[in-house]
């Protein structure tokens, strides 16, 4: 009876998820190429470099940081259902390792160690915690959601390798129907180091299960170029241009197609038997099948290569993308890593200007991955010089959105059963506080000097603002009667230009209180599934990091104005990182030195909005230091013109080589 075999484990939910009301919050809106996005039907009204107008997001490409199972069911709420064609994933593997994460940094022309990862450390580590169960119960609500966004003709790809292959195919089955199922696709990566001393044949290749949403499924059958051994067999030619031919025997065809090939001169006898010329460009190539030999793993030396240890070739996305998808249609990668599948697909629609533009959504936990994503796209279309060491050329991405899930972090506590008030007494246990009772936000800390400094833990959907930091300064500078000496502020975000609002706030109300502003780990939600108790928040109070802000400061604008615009330069005048997670404290010395007279190597990616509306950063200015071999060191200084008549709120947004986000904001007045 169909349908009568399922897979059954111990934790398995009872049924499939629905869809739940959770809200996008647009982080940035980047436009790689300002020009070309005035043509693009993405906007509700005409944009230009300054007011790009409202946006239209169900045409935006989309590229969202957080848990896929919120986003999905914020897709789903959104009226995603049923519009996606094609779907490809690369869930983590079953290997017990965790490689959703950069371990080494680069740094002027050393590289170092990270002591630990800053952004992701336990992105998905906990997806094997108790072996096949948790990894199939991470999975199979995935896979249910996924069903419902794809169109009814689309199809998914699930890319996995030989650990736990076969139980991913029979978990598929069961959501998708057997029915569905298309191909099992052996990607051979290419040569591996054989251990002759292991009782096994070396694992040379991953599995790539195909399937499709209902028995109707775009297809695009894909050809392979002829071996060489083929190639030798067309070892005739006429020298008439038609080119190289080989003789086939004249079988089993209708009188219609000889009369045909007679008329083409495509008739040959010999020896009493009639053969017809096969030219070798009648067909560009043979019909590809499930082995997959032909493209290689990413090695060292390629081009593609971005030191993102999952990161598949390019090739390997274009083949399922133009095999099971056509122009105009959205395809998503709900472990979008460092993003190949959005670059291909930008390419794709470079190449092709002539047919609509595929669309895309990603979407990775992992803050590095969307990061490293964001500067891939942004720096399609420019060519790195090795003698400049400059990018040359001029982008060619389409405008993406950067999203978050709305309230992102009440989402996640509320999922793991904590209430606000509680999740606030964990974060202080884990940094060392003990929680008071008249603030529930408010604990103490013991310090070695024997100086006691207050902790407050910021609510996880506001961001910290300098003025909320000198009034928490204030109340603790007369706390208990005696007051304290040392405020230590743990964010889950702070407002624009902290640091500097922050200065000027303590400037014209000063305080004996020392401030200390610190970002609170995204990875500790991951933290949250294993403490139940005082004994746990010990076991883990080393193990989470809570790093200093880093402090960006930009210099006054230069300005020149002329009849009705103005050049206006600005610049990035100092960038201070507080803590350096490498693993020697001789690395962390060098890394402080060579930053103290040239700060901008440790900047990854920078980005301006000429026009910030103080809502949504709007990014038109993008500079990359480049990845692997094309790395460089950025420039300070960024330069645009702007119309003359009003004053303009400049933002500036930096990404360091350790996954910080800082922003700073600049008041430009351009009136007449």
């Amino acid at each position: 009876m169909q349908g009568s075999v399922k897979l059954t484990w111990n934790t398995k939910p009872k049924r499939a998820p629905s869809a739940r009301d959770i809200e996008f919050q647009t982080a940035e809106i980047v436009i790689p190429n300002p020009e070309r996005a005035k043509d693009l039907p993405l906007f509700k009204t005409k944009p230009d470099i300054f007011d790009i107008g409202e946006i239209d997001k169900q045409k935006m490409n989309r590229l969202v940081w957080g848990d896929n199972l919120l986003a999905m069911q914020a897709l789903l709420a959104q009226g995603y259902e049923g519009r996606i064609n094609l779907i490809y994933i690369d869930p983590p593997f079953g290997s017990g390792r965790n490689y959703n994460f950069q371990t080494t940094i680069e740094v002027g022309d050393d590289k170092y160690k990270k002591e630990w990862p800053s952004i992701e450390l336990l992105a998905y580590t906990d997806i094997w915690e108790r072996g096949l169960d948790s990894y199939l119960d991470f999975l199979y609500p995935r896979l249910h959601l996924m069903k419902r966004l794809l169109a009814e003709n689309g199809s998914i790809y699930v890319h996995c390798d030989p650990t736990a292959s076969h139980y991913i195919k029979v978990l598929i089955d069961e959501v998708f129907g057997y029915e569905n199922f298309r191909n099992e696709i052996i990607w051979r990566r290419g040569n591996v180091n054989v251990d002759t001393t292991a009782p096994q044949f070396a694992n040379n290749h991953d599995t790539i299960l195909f399937y499709s949403r209902s028995r109707v499924n775009v297809f695009n059958r894909q050809l392979k170029p002829y071996s060489e051994a083929t190639l030798k067999m067309y070892k005739y030619d006429d020298n008439d241009g038609r080119g190289p031919y080989r003789l086939q025997e004249l079988r089993n065809y209708s009188p219609e197609s000889i009369k045909k090939m007679e008329a083409e001169n495509r008739i040959v006898t010999l020896r009493g038997k009639s053969y017809f010329k096969q030219y070798l460009r009648d067909k560009e190539g043979v019909a590809l099948d499930s082995i997959w030999n032909d493209i290689p793993s990413l090695q060292g030396s390629s081009h593609e290569r971005l030191d993102f240890e999952t990161q598949k070739p390019e090739a390997l996305l274009k083949r399922i993308i133009l095999s099971s998808s056509n122009p105009g249609d959205l395809i998503a990668d709900f472990f979008c890593g460092s993003g190949t599948t959005m670059a291909v697909i930008e390419k794709l629609n470079a190449e092709n200007p002539d047919k609509p533009p595929r669309r895309w959504i990603g979407c990775d936990l992992s803050k590095t991955a969307i990061q490293l994503t964001r500067e891939r796209l942004v720096s399609i279309g420019l060519t790195f010089n090795n003698k400049t060491k400059q990018w040359e050329g001029e982008p060619t991405a389409s405008p993406f959105l950067i999203e978050n899930i709305g309230n992102y972090q009440r989402e996640m506590i509320f999922l793991q059963g904590y209430r606000i008030y509680e999740i606030l007494n964990v974060v202080l246990k884990l940094y060392g506080a003990t929680p008071r009772k008249d603030f529930k936000e408010l604990g103490v800390r013991k310090e070695e000097d024997g100086i006691d400094e207050v902790v407050y833990v910021s609510y996880p959907d506001r961001p910290v603002t300098a003025k909320l930091a000198v009034e928490k300064a204030k109340l603790v500078e007369t706390l208990d009667g005696t007051g304290y000496k040392r405020l230590v502020i743990l964010g889950w975000d702070y407002e624009y230009n902290y640091q500097e609002l922050l200065k000027n706030y303590l400037e014209a109300k000063p305080t004996k209180v020392k401030i200390e502003s610190k970002m609170i780990p995204p990875e500790i939600y991951n933290y949250l599934k294993k403490i139940r108790s005082d004994e746990d928040i010990d076991s883990l109070k080393d193990k989470v990091k809570f790093l200093e802000k880093p402090y960006l400061k930009l210099a006054e604008p230069q300005i020149k104005k002329y009849q009705d615009y103005a050049e206006v330069e600005i610049k990035i005048e100092r960038y201070v990182v507080f803590d350096i997670p490498v693993e020697k404290e001789e690395d962390r010395q060098k890394i402080l030195q060579l930053a103290k007279d040239k700060f901008e190597v440790l900047i990854d990616y920078w980005s301006v909005d000429w026009d910030y509306n103080g809502i949504t950063f709007r990014s038109s200015w993008q500079e990359i230091s480049g990845f692997g071999r094309r790395k460089r060191i950025v420039s300070k200084v960024a330069k645009t013109t702007l119309p003359l008549g009003k004053k303009y709120i400049i933002a500036v947004r930096v990404v360091d080589i350790f996954g910080n986000d800082s922003t700073a904001t600049m008041e430009v007045d351009l009136q007449k």
